[in-house]
């Protein structure tokens, strides 16, 4: 054995000093060239023949990472400094003694207070201060030592709770829950997930009418089993609060009864849970402004489906007083993005802007055109695309796999320009980088990107983000895409939008919404009618709505 690791060491040297000769001899852009095709070959191995070893060690920090971070989130408190609002919390008396949001605030603080468990639903339309509310329950429990989980359906959604998660990515819940038949959460009993979920006062779900019914009655049972009690989730204080009039789960290639059965309402939790409201609006409430009172009533008119129906094309028509008309694609572009050559450096000003459609086709042909206009040159992210099952090669030629563009996953040929607006479409670093968190790119380097974050609670601070394998769960074979997991954020899917507020917000209608509560998710992302463009040929639009989801 030892004359073998002999001749090793000197095989292994005399290989280096060959390659330093040859470096030698090579002019500066032949380096440049010979590295780039090395680290391409690097990547290339290390995607299609993984070494074991390292494969499941980089997951395993990065788990260990998120846990830590939830820990931190789910014990470590300092009302004071984390919780900008809990200093109204003694105010509330004086600010609004009769009003729902006290209600709700003293219910639920009762319930945490008797250690009663149950489940709470709270109904709340856009405008009527529900993150105002929960935001002081969570300051109020965690200020008492207590455990408060945050959770929410989106990472948008999760961004605007302190400690917020999305419930996927925290609960461990199956991607492909819907065509499980009874999924539960992969926690173990000894993990620490498992002792944060049996010591907590209180798990608020926020935006869990975007959540697949099945998602809740796996974690009941999950709950049942960590706490060995077989109460409504093992005796555990849960809070819901969304509002139905919003899009519903989203499952591909679905019908509206599809749609219908896999919401909350069609779960056999839903006879279990107490309901509370949010009825007033708290935005024209503190503003006295009779336009903004005018536009939470149309806002509610189409949530619930009594706008007039032209019976003759089932399109309704857009009052003139609820919103700006623009005429055309580019002028919808010019009211929600003015003087962008000027303006696009400015964060604040970059954020609380954007343009919504239905479909993507259309939020990515916004996304190029508005990309054009800034200054710079594009530089390509080109994707490494290869199947799972390396019997299938043959079938699913790499040219093919370049030209998939699965729901959720970036494109094969990323095109970026510094200055881009950006979104997040994995969770890689939660809370601070998750599903929906929305980036400024400043460099754009050969193997990272860096980016200013521009929501949550890291607003501002600069970030590198990786190249990821990425596995779409929609499609009938396996694939992994290695790219970076971003896209383009000046326009967003309507979808992608729920839960997150902006200052200026247009709505391009050239197709008409295909799902329940679309157009009001759309339309209720401002607060006032002088912020809200929409382009809709005619002036006239859909507006579908599922009564029995209402009822």
């Amino acid at each position: 054995m030892p004359p073998a690791r002999r001749a090793n060491i000197g095989r292994r040297t005399r290989n280096a000093n060959d390659v330093a000769l040859l470096r030698r001899s090579q002019t500066a852009d032949e380096r440049a060239q010979a590295n780039a095709s090395q680290r391409e070959r690097n990547a290339r191995n290390r995607f299609v023949n993984p070494v074991p070893v390292l494969n499941l060690a980089r997951p395993s920090r990065i788990r260990r990472a998120v846990l830590a971070e939830m820990m931190r989130a789910a014990f470590n408190y300092n009302s004071q400094i984390d919780y900008s609002m809990y200093g109204y919390i003694g105010m509330m008396d004086a600010i609004c003694p009769h009003c729902d949001q006290k209600h709700v605030y003293d219910t639920i603080m009762q319930a945490v207070s008797n250690n009663a468990g149950g489940l709470y639903f709270l109904d709340a339309p856009g405008g009527t201060g529900k993150t105002f509310v929960i935001s002081l329950i969570l300051a109020t429990i965690r200020s008492d030592q207590k455990i408060a989980l945050a959770l929410a359906s989106s990472g948008i959604a999760a961004t605007l709770l302190e400690g917020g998660r999305t419930a996927h990515s925290a609960l461990k819940l199956p991607l492909n829950v819907q065509v499980i038949e009874t999924p539960t959460c992969n926690i173990s009993r000894n993990s620490a997930m498992a002792k944060v979920l049996r010591l907590t006062s209180i798990i608020l779900w926020d935006e869990c009418t975007m959540a697949n019914k099945k998602s809740l009655e796996a974690f009941n049972r999950t709950m049942q089993d960590l706490r060995g009690n077989q109460q409504l989730f093992g005796g555990a204080l849960i809070l819901l609060s969304g509002d139905f009039r919003q899009t519903l789960p989203v499952i591909p290639r679905s019908t509206p009864a599809d749609e219908i059965n896999a919401c909350l309402k069609s779960s056999v939790l839903w006879r279990y849970l107490q309901k509370l409201t949010l009825n007033i609006n708290m935005r024209v409430h503190l503003q006295n402004d009779p336009a903004a009172h005018e536009f939470s009533k149309q806002l509610l008119e189409i949530g619930d489906g009594k706008i007039q129906i032209d019976r003759t094309n089932g399109l309704i028509a857009v009052p003139n007083n609820f919103c700006t008309i623009a005429q055309s694609i580019d002028e919808l572009i010019e009211c929600v993005f003015p003087n962008i050559v000027q303006n696009y450096r400015n964060h604040d000003w970059l954020t609380e802007r954007a343009i919504l459609a239905p479909k993507n086709i259309h939020v990515n042909a916004i996304n190029f055109q508005i990309q054009a206009k800034l200054p710079g040159v594009v530089t390509k992210y080109k994707s490494i695309d290869s199947v799972m099952n390396q019997d299938e090669a043959m079938n699913y030629p790499i040219e093919f796999l370049n030209s998939l563009e699965p729901a959720g996953m970036p494109p094969h040929c990323l095109n970026l320009k510094v200055g881009s607006s950006i979104i997040l479409l994995r969770n890689i670093n939660p809370p601070k980088l998750c599903n929906g968190t929305r980036l400024a790119v400043k460099k754009l380097l050969p193997n990272l990107i860096e980016a200013t974050i521009l929501t949550g609670k890291s607003k501002g601070e600069v970030v590198l983000i990786p190249r990821i394998p990425m596995i779409p769960t929609d499609m009938p074979f396996e694939f992994k895409r290695l790219q970076y997991s971003v896209r383009l954020s000046f326009a967003m899917s309507i979808n992608k939008a729920q839960g997150q507020t902006l200052h200026v917000c247009g709505v391009n209608l050239e197709e008409h919404c295909f799902s329940h509560g679309q157009l009001y998710v759309a339309c209720s992302r401002v607060g006032t009618p002088s912020r809200l463009f929409i382009y809709a040929q005619n002036g006239k639009t859909k507006n579908i709505v599922y009564p029995n989801v209402l009822d």
